[in-house]
């Protein structure tokens, strides 16, 4: 089963998808209580995290849930250590980090039984931001690399413009049907094809 919780505000989006196994796909941040409560009222039972990149707007309900978190391994150890990457502080006057955060890599595969993920690295918004592509039913959950009829920023600590042009130029290879973003509303793979941010970008590599 598959579960959209809105965005609201300075939150990120947050997508679980239950089955053998359930998944939480990014988390908001800490203030946004609406998550936690969702979680409770539908007997959701989480097993695991997915941090799409490390900011904190993505990250800081993490907090709510003692299960292990995984990101990819150029971010891991900032969403651990609460490195200035995460951009904490614009979000939260403190943060310690959370603990049991293991690395993923391009080309991992993460099996919850219904929904088979692939991590596809996608450098830009931060050096570890990722993509999770469902290829059977056609998802692409993108974190904050595209957006509709967007791009993400890259002029935040470790973001980079050629890292995200380079991403953008991957992600119009791929074929899918429904992309899920970190903020906003979801939008079809056909649009993710004609993006004019992206195809104006891409012309240019």
């Amino acid at each position: 089963m598959f579960h959209f919780i809105e965005s609201l505000g300075i939150d990120s989006n947050c997508y679980i998808l239950e089955s053998n196994v359930t998944v939480l796909i990014d988390t908001g941040t800490y203030k946004n209580y609406r998550l936690y409560d969702y979680v409770d009222d539908n007997g959701l039972q989480i097993d695991f995290i997915i941090n799409t990149h490390c900011h904190y707007d993505h990250i800081g309900g993490n907090k709510f849930f003692q299960v292990p978190i995984y990101a990819h391994e150029k971010d891991y150890l900032d969403i651990q250590n609460a490195t200035d990457k995460t951009y904490f502080h614009v979000f939260s006057k403190t943060f310690e980090g959370f603990k049991n955060v293991n690395p993923l890599k391009e080309g991992d595969e993460i099996d919850l039984g219904d929904y088979l993920l692939k991590v596809i690295h996608t450098p830009g918004h931060t050096s570890g931001s990722i993509c999770l592509l469902e290829e059977d039913k056609s998802y692409l959950f993108s974190g904050d690399t595209v957006f509709k009829d967007s791009i993400g920023r890259y002029d935040l600590p470790s973001g980079n413009f050629e890292d995200l042009k380079q991403s953008l130029k991957k992600l119009c290879n791929l074929k899918v049907k429904e992309v899920f973003p970190g903020h906003g509303e979801n939008f079809s793979g056909k649009d993710l094809l004609f993006n004019r941010y992206m195809i104006s970008l891409i012309e240019e590599i």
